[in-house]
């Protein structure tokens, strides 16, 4: 008799298990959006303040890791993407970025100027900056391609170049370098997101406002 009972409750809570699963794969297919190209967020521009971390040594002089600070402000250009069957956009990001470097203690440096010393010797009075502290500004231009993935996730890839000037006395650095990076949004909302970078020159993680 338990036997009896027992199959029909196992056989309930099995159809209720897939019906559970079967309706949560719906609620997540319902919420996919990258097969319906234009269901995102609209808006005219994105603006993100960022902090900043990188593991890269400086472009210049200077040496170690870098902390910073920065803004990217975004304008949507394209709202279709490049591929009309799949839910993409793309726009031109303008970032603007601060960062400082720790330097290296253990750099003993290399000597740069000699004055004469007593008795014909040589003596160093000046040495390169490359083991001291620096600080650095990052200038950022790229493309910002797009995908629309989730009702609460988007990925994008940057291309671009980055200018940089830093900073180290009487030691200035300038130079135009390749910047690239790929990213993730997670929103909150559909206008505020947490959104992530990873790539070169900086990693970033900071907040968007899609206005």
């Amino acid at each position: 008799m338990t036997s009896q009972l027992r199959a029909p409750r196992l056989l309930a809570a099995a159809l209720s298990f897939a019906a559970l699963t079967i309706g949560w794969a719906e609620v997540g297919e319902a919420q996919m959006t990258i097969k319906r190209p234009g269901d995102r967020p609209d808006y005219k521009v994105e603006l993100e303040p960022h902090l900043l971390i990188t593991p890269f040594e400086p472009l210049g002089p200077g040496s170690g890791s870098g902390i910073g600070a920065g803004f990217r402000a975004t304008i949507d250009i394209a709202p279709d993407g490049f591929i009309k069957r799949i839910n993409d956009s793309v726009g031109i990001g303008f970032g603007l970025d601060g960062v400082h470097y720790g330097g290296d203690p253990d750099y003993r440096g290399v000597c740069t100027r000699f004055e004469n010393g007593p008795a014909g010797t040589r003596i160093c009075t000046e040495v390169d900056g490359y083991g001291a502290p620096s600080n650095y500004v990052f200038g950022s231009v790229v493309m910002q391609w797009n995908f629309w993935l989730h009702r609460k996730w988007s990925v994008f890839g940057e291309p671009g170049l980055s200018l940089y000037l830093g900073d180290l006395g009487r030691r200035a650095a300038f130079g135009v370098s390749p910047a690239l990076f790929v990213g993730g949004r997670f929103h909150f909302t559909e206008n505020v997101t947490l959104t992530m970078r990873l790539g070169y020159p900086a990693f970033s993680l900071g907040v968007s406002f899609l206005l």
